[in-house]
């Protein structure tokens, strides 16, 4: 089984591909099919190794690092659940349906995922003591969670409105 590094890399190029199409004015189902099992096999291994790694880490961490990894693990479960759900409420026949509402729909789960991949990268494989994976997690703040000096109500991906800082 390949290691986290490439899985991540794996997906994000299956993510770029999806991407592409998602960019076209008309669905090719047949290229659509494909990235999609392959997104599906990827993502699901990866999510399988995150939980490995997880657990394994889970019984030496301590203090901040102890709580960041068992907030990754529940947020790995929660990802899991969007994209269910994605895949659930997009069959074929909904998508050639409504291809503008799927492309939507496909690029907000693709930033979902992209963000679950460069916390993970923070947390489980660029780790160095003194490296602060809060800074590379969601702007709303650690794994979804509201930081301090953050707007709860600005939209994912702006930084926090300037009388807030």
């Amino acid at each position: 089984m390949p290691g986290l590094p490439k899985l991540h890399s794996d997906l994000l190029a299956a993510l770029d591909e999806l991407e592409h199409l998602l960019a076209q004015p008309a669905l090719d189902q047949l290229r659509l099919s494909r990235v999609r099992l392959y997104i599906s096999k990827v993502n699901g291994e990866r999510r399988n190794t995150v939980d490995r790694l997880c657990e394994a880490l889970e019984r030496e961490a301590t203090g901040v690092h102890a709580q960041q990894i068992a907030a990754l693990r529940q947020s790995n479960i929660e990802k899991r659940i969007e994209y269910t759900v994605h895949v659930g409420n997009w069959g074929l026949r909904e998508v050639a349906a409504d291809w503008p509402g799927y492309c939507r729909a496909s690029v907000e789960l693709s930033r979902s995922i992209r963000q679950q991949v460069m916390v993970e990268q923070a947390l489980l494989c660029d780790r160095q003591d003194d490296a602060d994976p809060l800074a590379l997690s969601d702007p709303r703040g650690y794994m979804g969670r509201q930081l301090p000096n953050q707007d709860i109500g600005a939209p994912h991906g702006h930084p926090p409105r300037p009388h807030l800082r």
